[in-house]
């Protein structure tokens, strides 16, 4: 006679037995399970490859390597921020030291970044097309999975950005950006502000970025830009800013660099 809750030796080992069993079969469930979502997945992967090519890096052609360099538009601004683009212009005249935070080492966030004398490399992945961005060391997610925009993004340098295909075309939507980063020199920008990005390789060596912003509180009117970037077989470098580094300048605010020294 056994304790209650107790078990004949025998008996015990079935039940062991039994145990060992349900968890094979558990296993052997979520295994099958794997093997068969490997297809669907494969075939997410299979997608990507009737994307356009844009292997290797891209630049900014500072140079006008491509010869049709056109006048940057005039960025019209409302009354308001107007008056602040004045008063930056007048304190640069006067030798203030105006200069940016990314002469502290941190990064000028959209629109900004992607206009950096450094190289940008696109990499795919279903449902995300990731941006990596030499300078500053710097990324971008753009989500292509169908999401939307959160309601209340967190606030961020580079935003919340959703894309999709339009031809061979990747149309980007961003919004939620940090108010400590400006749209142009002088010009700060509102919670308000919106940017789409239009992106197509035009060519072999060249691909062209069309950027509107719009932000009704310091734009007048959307601001639009086309920028051409040439194509290099090169690799993205190791981009080390000085951690606490502080642009020098004088009793004056100029920068104290000298390189006559």
């Amino acid at each position: 006679i056994f304790p209650t809750g107790a078990f004949a030796p025998g008996e015990t080992m079935v039940k062991s037995r039994i145990a060992i069993a349900i968890a094979t079969l558990a296993l052997g469930a979520g295994l099958a399970g794997a093997d068969a979502a490997q297809p669907a997945r494969a075939a997410q992967w299979t997608q990507l490859a009737s994307l356009p090519d844009w292997t290797g890096i891209w630049e900014v052609d500072w140079a006008n390597k491509r010869g049709i360099r056109t006048p940057r538009p005039q960025m019209k601004l409302t009354p308001e921020y107007q008056k602040k683009l004045d008063a930056y212009r007048a304190a640069q005249k006067q030798g203030e030291n105006v200069q940016s935070e990314a002469a502290n080492c941190v990064p000028p966030g959209l629109p900004g970044i992607m206009t950096q004398p450094y190289p940008i490399e696109f990499l795919y992945s279903p449902g995300k097309v990731v941006m990596l961005i030499e300078a500053y060391m710097q990324f971008r997610h753009v989500y292509t999975d169908g999401r939307k925009h959160p309601d209340d993004p967190d606030p961020t340098y580079m935003g919340h950005s959703i894309g999709h295909w339009e031809g061979d075309t990747l149309v980007i939507d961003s919004v939620g950006f940090t108010e400590s980063t400006q749209i142009a020199p002088g010009v700060p920008h509102s919670d308000k502000l919106h940017i789409v990005e239009r992106i197509k390789r035009v060519s072999p060596d060249w691909m062209e970025i069309q950027t509107t912003l719009t932000d009704p509180v310091v734009l007048a009117e959307p601001f639009t830009t086309t920028t051409s970037y040439r194509h290099l077989t090169d690799d993205i470098k190791e981009y080390i800013c000085l951690e606490n580094n502080r642009d020098g300048a004088d009793e004056k605010g100029r920068p104290s660099l000298n390189l006559e020294k």
